[in-house]
This record gives structure tokens, sequence and C-alpha cells, in this order.
């Protein structure tokens, strides 16, 4: 991520062209979620004037407005921040790019699902153009009003629950307002390169049930905390045990059912892994009874939900998942160098060190754990 450098770009566009163009773009987010490219492909080529010139002042409103920015190496333009976003990485690779800039940059609300800025905060960084998550259309149309400035409404999908076609469209559109349209579609195919050779990898396996628990849902949970459709391990080629409760979407389980379940592999995101060591320190043969537990096959990956997906580690998650399910499929396999690999993907250098150091013990990284005693044991760094 080239942090330093500086964007030239105009601030003297024709507001009400640019207001004009901006709410065709934010209609777009409308659309059902499933949406094919063919249904948006009208909106996003919605002509635009020969002089409209690009935003040079951006603001990101809510659960993760602004990874998508730094996804597309355009945070120069921040003008303001919320002050979720001041709270260090935390499981969300992204703030690393802000450099200093997250402390320099004034405050113009909380954030949170749904919550708009202060609105006197807002006018006074004067941002030429809103990029927002999780608001609905009359939030958008209010702020647009009130502020006098377009906003872009994009999304993930349901919050928590990544859809990577709704990802892959908003990245698109939030690219076109920033001239970041080459960044959009190289990592769109970094992305698609990745997962079709996962899927080469485990196309031969017999699918491995597995749980994952600590699932993060509007903070930390416990091991009960999981996600029937979760993609890291639909992509890794795994039998996620919750898929039997329901297709899609978070779930909170009884003990009783991932004792009958009795997995043979068990995850835990690292998002969730402090209230599992809590659950494990109150009551210690909680899980003791489980075959995974019992033969060291409990594993923590990388936090899945920060203030919404980590795309990242949505990708990086099911390489790992995958090398631990099938083992045999994954010889030599180094999952901190692969993590780099895609690290360098989405932000443009390595960061599974410094995520891991920046953690304070709270986020190992990859790591076996021991449900018996709550020990973690952290994967080495330059070797599986």
């Amino acid at each position: 991520m080239r942090r330093g450098r500086a964007r030239a770009v105009g601030c003297g566009l024709d507001r009400r062209e640019f207001l004009r163009w901006a709410a065709l773009l934010s209609l777009s987010a409308a659309l059902p979620l499933h949406a094919t490219a063919a249904d948006t492909a009208e909106l996003r080529t919605a002509p635009r004037s020969p002089a409209t010139q690009l935003p040079a002042r951006v603001v990101a409103l809510g659960p993760g407005a602004l990874r998508l920015l730094a996804y597309l190496d355009a945070t120069d333009g921040l003008c303001a921040i919320e002050g979720m976003e001041q709270r260090g990485p935390s499981g969300r690779p992204y703030t690393l790019m802000l450099g200093d800039l997250s402390d320099q940059l004034p405050v113009i609300g909380p954030g949170g699902v749904g919550r708009l800025p202060d609105l006197e905060r807002l006018l006074m960084a004067k941002p030429d153009l809103a990029v927002a998550v999780t608001l609905d259309e009359q939030q958008v149309r209010m702020l647009e009003q009130r502020a006098g400035i377009p906003v872009l409404l994009l999304s993930y999908g349901a919050i928590g629950e990544l859809q990577l076609p709704v990802f892959a469209d908003s990245l698109r559109r939030l690219a076109e307002p920033l001239g970041r349209q080459a960044r959009a579609e190289a990592l769109v195919e970094a992305i698609e390169a990745s997962l079709a050779e996962l899927a080469t990898r485990v196309a031969d396996a017999d699918p491995v049930p597995a749980y994952i628990g600590g699932i993060s849902l509007k903070g930390q949970q416990g091991l009960a905390s999981t996600q029937a459709g979760h993609l890291p391990l639909r992509w890794a080629g795994a039998d996620n045990l919750a898929d039997r409760i329901a297709e899609s979407g978070h779930r909170f389980i009884d003990l009783e059912q991932l004792l009958a379940w009795n997995p043979p592999v068990l995850f835990i995101d690292g998002g969730g892994l402090p209230a599992v060591l809590k659950e494990v320190a109150i009551n210690p043969g909680l899980f003791a009874a489980l075959d995974a537990v019992q033969r060291g096959q409990v594993f923590a990956t990388l936090p899945f939900n920060a203030y919404n997906t980590n795309v990242e580690h949505a990708l990086i998650n099911a390489w790992f998942i995958a090398s631990r399910l099938y083992p045999e499929q994954f010889p030599a396999f180094d999952p901190v160098a692969k993590a780099d690999a895609i690290y360098r993907d989405f932000y443009g250098e390595p960061l599974y060190a410094r995520l891991r150091a920046e953690g304070q013990g709270s986020q190992p990284g990859f790591a076996r754990v021991d449900l018996l005693t709550g020990e973690v044991d952290p994967l080495p760094i330059g070797g599986g």
C-alpha cells in the first residue's frame, strides 16, 4: 500500500451533475442481493460528463465502508473518520493502511450499523462524497438533502454474511467515481484465481465434517456461535455441520448439539477465541468429550467478522481450513506464506507478522488450541 502517495484530484466539479450521477449509482444498491451483472450493468455504465472530476474528499460511514476504500488503495482522500475506526487493528487489517491518519482526522460520530454521523461535524469536514454501508435508502436521502453531498450506498450482503457477488459489485461501483476501476478488477480477478486454485486442490477429497465456533456477531461470542453457509468452510470443501440446521446465516446452537455432531475437526474463529478461552477457564471440562479436543484437532483461524467481514480473511481461512482437513492435498503448505500472499493482493504488502504482534496475545493468528487446558500454540512464522 502506498500510504504516503498523494492523489492529484480536482474538486471543481459540477455539483448538480455529480449528485445526479452518484444518485444513479446508489440506486443500484437497492437491487436484490442476488442481482446479476446484467441487472446492474445499466446503472454502472450510466453516462458521465467528460468534465466530471474525481471527488477529492471522502468519508466512510458504517461497517465495512472504510475497508472498501482501503481495498482500492483510495484512503488518501479521507477527510474525517468514525470513532470505531480509531480503535486499532482489533482483527481488522485495513486499519493498518491508515498509518497516523486515523489519529489526525476529525471524528464525525461513533459509527455502527445503521447509525448516521453527526451532521454538524460532517458539514465541517466538507466531503465531496460519502461511502455508506448498512444505511437504508431513507437515511441516504436524508443525508444527501441535509449535507448536500452524494451518498454511495454499498453492501457486502447481509451484515456479517459475506456474499461475494454483492461485494464484488460494490467494489466496482465504488471504484468508478474514484477512478480505481483497474484496481477493483485486479482484486476481483485475484480472488477468483485463488478460489479456482483452491477448488482444484480439494476437488478429489471426500468432504470432512467440521464445525466452526466463535463467529463474531455484535461483539465476541463463544463456541456455540456459528454460521451456516460459512464461506471459508464451503470454499475449503468441508462438510459444515451447521448447514444441517439452516442453509445460511448466523446461529447459536446448544452444546448438546455440538456433542451430538462430535466433529473430527473443530475451528475457532479468531474474533471469538478470547470468549471461548473464558468458557474453558470457567468450566474446564465443558468440551472435553469432543473427539476433536481429545485428538488435538482444534485450530484457531483469523477473525472473519470485525466491523463487517474481512474478505481477505475469508479467503485466507479457506486455505488454512482446507490444509488442516486434507493434509495430503497440501504437502509442504505454509499457511503464513499463503496468508501474506493474499494480504499482498489486497493491500500490496505482507501483514501477518505485524497483525499477530499488534494483537497483544488476543489474536494469535493460526494456532492449535487445547480446549482441555486453554493453552494456545501459535503456528510458527516461516513454517506450516
